[in-house]
């Protein structure tokens, strides 16, 4: 309850000469105020000290001015080791930045074994980051009616807009550069067929395999562990498959990860048997974090700028649950960034 100091839409409307309602609109963002009566409005208010009770505004609404965070399914990892990951720290940091500016708050959901979970949570829309293939958390969101946006490639069935880069591009752009410094025989360290970023990637170099008239070698790291609920435990599948791979009759002369975290541990698997970079094997991986800069040596990736992705897609799930249609979404920015791993050719 206000207290007999605090600053009313009364005060606001007395000290700028207009209507009660135009000092609401003016403040909402909402009605037709030209923009001096809004900036002038917004001037007073500043200076009367005045707060909107957001509690009273989401109660005539209906609205929480919540919106949440879901990272992959958790038959993978959970949320928390997720977060190990600079990529998904650095979308959950941006999304949040971009919520507060909004005047709204950011939710990370928690892993959840019964998708059904959802219910119990209150919000008005979700950002699915990196969304996985028949996740029965989506199909939730959609039976009880909450609006949701990908950052990363999804269906337009199952979700209001999507935020992504173009896969099949920049795979090929990667495939084609390891290519050009000779690799021949290219090993995919793969997640198999669970997130539509992994489907897709996986089938670019399927597809680039064939167009090039090259055998396909792909390995799906979490289907090679018995065990991969932790961020160690998938980054020691990786370098076992890569050991394997380097010692088997017809070893790789490169080594693609399509996973986070897991070129660093291919690098260390070829170091271990005496294996020069780039001279006997080439190293590098789909989506660029900090930890390939301090690999040995540094390591070539493709920055997706995730921030920028996790800021698109608040923008559309805000445009979503004001009821507008979100900007059209192109596809997100990417460039390659060739580091010592594959700067130079194989050795003849």
């Amino acid at each position: 309850m206000a207290s007999p100091d605090t600053p009313t839409l009364r005060d606001v409307a007395a000290a700028a000469g207009v209507a009660v309602s135009t000092v609401s609109y003016a403040l909402n963002g909402k009605g037709r105020v030209d923009a001096a009566t809004r900036a002038r409005v917004q001037e007073i208010a500043d200076r009367l000290g005045y707060r909107a009770n957001r509690s009273a505004q989401n109660l005539r609404s209906g609205r929480t001015a919540t919106l949440g965070l879901m990272l992959p399914a958790p038959q993978e990892l959970s949320s928390a080791e997720y977060l190990n990951f600079d990529w998904y720290g650095r979308v959950a940091t941006a999304a949040a930045r971009t919520a507060f500016q909004a005047d709204h708050s950011l939710l990370l959901l928690p892993s959840m074994k019964d998708a059904n979970g959802l219910r119990r949570i209150e919000m008005d829309g979700v950002l699915v980051v990196d969304p996985i293939t028949d996740d029965p958390r989506i199909e939730v969101l959609k039976k009880i009616g909450i609006p949701s946006v990908a950052v990363g490639p999804g269906s337009a069935e199952q979700f209001g807009s999507c935020v992504a880069p173009d896969l099949i591009s920049t795979t090929e752009m990667l495939l084609d550069h390891l290519s050009e410094r000779g690799a021949t025989n290219i090993l995919i360290l793969s997640a198999g067929q669970r997130s539509e970023w992994n489907r897709i990637t996986t089938d670019a170099y399927l597809d680039w395999c064939a167009a090039h008239g090259a055998i396909p070698r792909t390995c799906d790291v979490f289907a090679a562990s018995r065990s991969a609920d932790t961020v160690e435990e998938l980054v020691v599948s990786a370098y076992t498959a890569t050991h394997d791979a380097l010692t088997s009759p017809n070893p790789p002369d490169a080594v693609l990860s399509l996973i986070l975290g897991c070129a660093p541990a291919a690098a260390r698997a070829a170091h271990d048997l005496g294996l020069s970079i780039p001279g006997d094997i080439l190293i590098a991986q789909d989506s660029d974090e900090p930890a390939l800069l301090i690999s040995d040596p540094p390591i070539t990736a493709i920055d997706f700028f995730p921030d920028e992705q996790a800021v698109s897609a608040v923008k559309a799930l805000l445009s979503l649950i004001n009821g507008d249609e979100p900007a059209a979404q192109g596809h997100s920015r990417s460039e390659l960034r060739i580091r010592a791993s594959t700067a130079h050719s194989l050795t003849p």
